[in-house]
């Protein structure tokens, strides 16, 4: 017994010593929000509204050096979007394994990935401007399916000079990790896997941002790829974007393809930006979004959008005016959207 506590409290003393010698971190954010919604169709005025929304987070990161040699960093983020006790603890859980320009990660929602755009403008993007609104947006949210939202296994190359190269593999794409009982356990379910591929870089051209990702998802029973004679393939989500800035004025593009689990109901969207920095603490934007959703009788959803933000410092003040034309890929669900934000960091 004596031998056995020993040995525990070296093993202890290790971990301290260890730990003592890293950086820890803690950060977050705060964002508070005003949105309202009117809206054109006669028969869904009655969803129009308003209110407040906010969103909290907090970040507990560190780094450090493994007695191999090689870095390493960790840590997990705390998110409550309004109303989030499920998932309060899934967001930006990671360890990461660092040699050199590479690294190996696994956790969730930290991978560089799909979750992007380079033509939002500043404040929120038509997707977001339109929730709600009433009905469902067709606009896209996630291209092919989530799958940095599942927790998986990744590596990321940085090619100095050009960007960084990233691959994701998630054993079961699903938002929560597959377990009733911490790390002991997991639960089987219908969920396949999924990978994601992709591309974040400048290609040493000052001013230049680009991105490109892949996503597949394997089909599931019940999805369009399983016994459906139309449709054979696997659920796939394309993102492409590029930006540039030659002084106060930005530009970019990005098109995304959202997959589905409908046969014949992908969507595919494009969007466009221009901003101008009036000052360094004063911006202005424009956006112009457009969805083309498949299916009989669908028509495409557009929005216009004209975005200013400006700088306190600490603070940063957002404002959005949305134009949103058929949001929910029916002729006609038009709604002009208001967004205020104020947001903080620390």
């Amino acid at each position: 017994m004596k031998k056995l506590l020993l040995t525990s409290a070296l093993v202890g003393s290790t971990l301290l010593a260890s730990n003592a010698i890293a950086q820890t971190t803690v950060t977050g954010n705060l964002n508070i929000s005003y949105k309202s919604a009117s809206l054109d169709k006669a028969t869904s005025q009655v969803n129009g509204g308003r209110g407040f929304g906010n969103e909290q987070q907090l970040n507990i990161q560190t780094k450090g050096k493994l007695n191999n040699g090689m870095d390493y960093a960790a840590g997990f983020s705390i998110e409550n979007d309004s109303a989030q006790t499920g998932t309060l603890f899934n967001e930006n859980v990671y360890i990461d394994f660092i040699a050199g320009n590479t690294t190996f990660t696994v956790g969730v929602d930290h991978i560089q990935n799909s979750d992007r755009t380079l033509a939002g403008g500043i404040g929120l993007e038509a997707q977001d401007l339109a929730l709600g609104a009433g009905g469902s947006s067709v606009f896209v949210t996630n291209v092919g399916s989530n799958v940095a939202g599942s927790y998986g296994f990744g590596v990321m190359q940085t090619i100095p000079g050009i960007g960084k190269l990233s691959a994701l593999y998630v054993p079961t794409e699903s938002a929560q990790p597959d377990t009733t009982d911490g790390d002991k356990t997991f639960v089987e379910s219908n969920d396949e896997s999924a990978y994601e591929i992709g591309f974040v870089g400048d290609f040493g051209v000052k001013g230049l941002n680009t991105h490109a990702f892949r996503s597949v998802k394997k089909a599931t029973t019940g999805s369009k790829a399983v016994g459906t004679a139309l449709n054979v393939n696997d659920i796939e989500g394309t993102n492409i974007g590029a930006a540039y800035n030659f002084g106060q004025v930005t530009v970019g593009y990005t098109y995304k393809k959202e997959g589905a689990a409908t046969v014949n109901s992908d969507t595919k969207q494009d969007e466009f930006s221009a901003a101008y920095a009036l000052s360094p603490t004063l911006s202005i934007s424009a956006n112009y979004t457009k969805a083309d959703k498949q299916g009989t009788g669908v028509v495409d959803a557009k929005a216009k959008t004209l975005g200013i933000g400006y700088s306190l410092g600490p603070v940063a003040l957002v404002a959005n005016y949305s134009k949103l034309e058929n949001y929910t890929g029916t002729s006609g669900a038009d709604a002009d959207v208001i967004y205020l934000a104020a947001r903080t960091s620390f």
